[in-house]
């Protein structure tokens, strides 16, 4: 990362400047080990040097090797590239492709095809926000440290906002919000449920289409807990189509019928991930084109 000192942040220490930067603690210290972790016009500094205009200041802070996870394996799974650039990755996940390895996925996922995309380079999968495996959309990852950082703080700050489309059962006219904790059911891993000792959760939801066997949705979780839009639509008694964790299987989509379908997030840009066919086909078969605005 290239900095050029402007005016503004003359006689600022390099310290400074990194804060400034939302260059997060443990980053900065990464940063002073390396021998070519900070330079100002060419040459090593420590974070007390004092900068002047026009100085250039530059981080290292691409990944090495030892960063790495020796486990992650490079995979070629074509996958849909939104956008790209030096610090973000931005991909419409498919349905049943898993974020990230876990036990009973390797291979076959986001991240073991990223690994392959990049694998000229170390490389780390850092995702910004995590898709259940049959949920498709927009996913964000991070290409270096100081943007993992700046991501993390911009959802912690709530700056950061996703809209899903998400297909249900039965009628939905009005837009509501959904204010109900979630927490584990029993000891399972998996499955969640609203419960009075659960995490709060808030789910904004307004209608785009509706008929009397199903109702298409623009949902904005407000908090992120575990299937939070499955588990807050099961409970108001619309669960989402496809479901068959919360609700039941269906004839017509192999999967819930829900997709990230946009993610803004402040200062960085907004990222659109066109609705999927097999989400397509449910919508046709109780609506015309002509009915369908979105």
């Amino acid at each position: 990362m290239k900095y050029i000192i402007s005016k503004e942040h003359q006689g600022k220490t390099v310290k400074e400047l990194l804060k400034h930067l939302k260059i997060s603690s443990g980053l900065m210290k990464r940063l002073k080990r390396l021998e070519d972790g900070i330079t100002v016009n060419g040459s090593h500094q420590n974070v007390n040097f004092v900068l002047k205009e026009n100085d250039v200041v530059e981080l290292r802070l691409n990944d090495m090797d030892e960063d790495t996870n020796e486990f992650l394996l490079p995979v070629d799974i074509p996958i849909d590239i939104i956008y790209e650039d030096e610090n973000i990755t931005v991909v419409n996940k498919p349905p049943n492709m898993p974020t990230h390895q876990s036990l009973n996925n390797h291979g076959n996922t986001l991240a073991n095809a990223l690994r392959f995309r990049y694998r000229e380079k170390p490389y780390v999968f850092r995702a910004t926000n995590r898709l259940d495996k049959d949920t498709s959309g927009v996913v964000i990852t991070a290409n270096n440290r100081l943007y993992a950082s700046i991501l993390s703080d911009k959802i912690k700050n709530g700056k950061v906002k996703k809209e899903y489309i998400a297909i249900v059962k039965g009628k939905i006219t009005n837009e509501g919000v959904i204010d109900a904790p979630i927490g584990r059911i029993g000891q399972s891993i998996i499955k969640r449920i609203v419960r009075q000792d659960g995490e709060r959760a808030v789910t904004a939801y307004k209608p785009l289409a509706y008929c009397d066997e199903i109702s298409i949705l623009s949902v904005t979780p407000i908090t992120g807990r575990t299937h939070q839009i499955r588990v807050h639509m099961c409970h108001i008694g619309h669960p989402i189509i496809g479901d068959g964790l919360y609700f039941e299987n269906s004839e017509f989509i192999s999967r819930q019928a829900l997709h990230c379908a946009k993610m803004e997030i402040d200062e960085i840009g907004s990222f659109v991930a066109p609705l999927p066919v097999d989400m397509r086909k449910v919508i046709g078969r109780y609506f015309t084109d002509e009915e369908i605005s979105f």
